[in-house]
């Protein structure tokens, strides 16, 4: 492994660099964004019930106090500008939510660029392998095939590191996005009809 990433030339440390970004990033995002951590499971099945009552909005108030969860921030907030018109207290919980939207959102940027430059640094490495492939036939006629092929194989393996770099961190990015989408959807109905039934 050593030896093929030495062969890749100078363009294999910005590919590694990539590659560790790109995998702490996947991993963070994949561990805050489990569902416990946004969507209180008791809570959100709670709301889904009849909240007409005050015994029952009540409960919510209670079951969300405590809950670390980004639903139960929402709940606490809706019920914390009660007092408020309804499109006073809808806007403190906009305001909110586009701020945990946005703390769920963290490193995805980075990830997009991670998956948009490695193909290039790929690209790029193939060109240099190309050049020294170049350079040596220039110094060397077409005599010695070791030399030829060593540029090649830096070309061929930069593109390679460049795509398997850019793939997983292309597809972890879509389906990040597509994650916090469905979570930030569901958390909108929930709160939604929270806040229809205090204003009813």
């Amino acid at each position: 492994m050593f030896e093929w990433f030495h062969q890749g030339g100078i363009i294999m440390y910005p590919l590694l660099v990539c590659s560790v970004i790109g995998t702490a990033i996947i991993i963070d995002r994949c561990w805050a964004l489990r569902r416990t951590r946004i969507i209180n499971r008791e809570l959100a099945e709670l709301m889904e019930t009849n909240l007409g009552s005050p015994e029952r909005r009540e409960e919510v108030k209670a079951r969300s106090q405590g809950d670390r969860s980004i639903l139960s921030a929402l709940v606490r907030t809706a019920f914390d500008h009660a007092s408020l018109e309804k499109h006073e207290n809808v806007e403190a919980v906009q305001a909110v939510a586009r701020q945990m939207v946005g703390r769920m959102e963290r490193g995805l940027t980075t990830l997009s660029i991670v998956a948009e430059i490695s193909p290039l640094f790929g690209l790029l490495g193939t060109c240099l392998g190309m050049v020294h492939l170049f350079m040596d036939v220039a110094r060397h006629g077409l005599g010695k095939p070791e030399q030829i092929s060593h540029g090649i194989f830096e070309a061929l393996i930069t593109t390679v590191t460049g795509l398997a770099v850019a793939i997983p961190a292309l597809v972890a990015y879509l389906y990040l996005r597509r994650r916090i989408e469905l979570l930030t959807l569901e958390m909108e109905r929930h709160t939604n009809e929270l806040l229809t039934r205090l204003y009813r």
